[in-house]
């Protein structure tokens, strides 16, 4: 089910930035995105090096693009973090077979300096670079990737290219990491997938259905966290709902930005403690839910998973319209 959500809107994506309503992966014959088509303008990386967008970044290769705001405290951080697993599921290949772009939205603010700070906070290897430039030019490239809304609320994408093919595709960065790898994979042909399939079908392992909470914390949280398998991004979380305060946790889920801006100081205290903020992850009030019994599931100290109480859950948004669109957000992480 998920694979198949992934791929549809992998689907619509492909038609939206190159207008081509046939499969995802159909070039026009004679493609429009090569050298006339992307501008080449110069950009400065989180080294301090001058180079120039197309001749130097795109031609001829295999290339994931996206765009960001370094002092996002919304989803960006997210973003990157999922881009991080790319880069790790990867490996190698990343500055050989394929190279990571992330481009600043925010140039005015995002000097080199700041984007190899925030490169280092996310563990940024060889063949990820974090570009900065003049807004114009910048301004310039987004508009040819189709992001021509207002930059704060810019798509949470990461565009997938075969430059020289001009073959392009956009997939969703809050998509589950094992999916979104073997999308970019497929449509790159990086050969990163080396398992072999079942000879039978009755050999194919049976796949337990996840919950919703699980599928949450897998989509929005695991790019940060672990349980009992050490700190990452953020703090192990093996425990946390002993050692915090259970309706602190909730309130934390559901806007751990506003609880820094209160000046909670378990918040401030975390805040000093991780180089990456939690971030506002825009849940809905039965996302809390399903979120927290998940999370209480894990403890072991709790093995039996409880239910969000309608007061502790009082002020998170209530279901219907969900608030984390994530083809888009907002501008305006520290963790539990």
């Amino acid at each position: 089910m998920f694979k198949s959500l992934v791929s549809a809107a992998a689907l619509l994506l492909t038609v939206a930035i190159s207008g081509t309503p046939g499969g995802a992966w159909a070039a026009p014959n004679s493609s429009p995105w090569g050298a006339d088509y992307f501008p080449n303008v110069p950009l400065v990386t989180q080294d301090g090096k001058t180079v120039m967008f197309y001749d130097d970044l795109m031609k001829d290769k295999k290339v994931l693009v996206n765009f960001i705001f370094a002092l996002c405290d919304q989803a960006c951080p997210l973003d990157t973090a999922k881009m991080a697993e790319v880069q790790k599921m990867l490996g190698s290949r990343v500055g050989r077979d394929v190279f990571m772009y992330s481009i600043t939205l925010d140039p005015e603010n995002d000097t080199p300096e700041k984007m190899k700070e925030y490169a280092a906070q996310f563990g940024a290897g060889p063949g990820w670079l974090f570009l900065t430039g003049k807004r114009a030019d910048i301004d310039k490239i987004r508009f040819k990737f189709g992001d021509r809304g207002k930059k704060e609320e810019h798509a949470n994408t990461v565009r997938v290219g075969k430059v020289a093919a001009g073959q392009w595709m956009r997939l969703p960065l809050a998509a589950d990491r094992n999916l979104l790898v073997a999308e970019i994979d497929r449509a790159l042909d990086l050969n990163w997938y080396a398992g072999k399939p079942p000879k039978r079908f009755d050999e194919a392992p049976r796949q337990k259905m996840p919950e919703t909470g699980q599928v949450l914390f897998a989509n929005r949280c695991a790019s940060c966290h672990t349980f009992g398998k050490g700190a990452h991004l953020g703090p192990d979380l093996k425990g946390v709902t002993s050692r915090r305060d259970r309706d602190w946790v909730i309130r934390y889920l559901a806007a751990a930005d506003k609880m820094r801006a209160n000046k909670d100081p378990i918040a401030l205290d975390l805040a000093k403690s991780w180089k990456v903020l939690m971030p506002n992850l825009a849940l809905t009030r039965n996302d809390v839910t399903d979120l927290m019994t998940y999370i209480e599931a894990q403890d072991r100290s709790k093995p039996d998973a409880m239910q969000v109480s309608a007061p502790a859950a009082a002020g998170v948004e209530k279901s219907g319209a969900s608030a984390h669109d994530h083809h888009q957000h907002h501008h305006g992480g520290e963790h539990k």
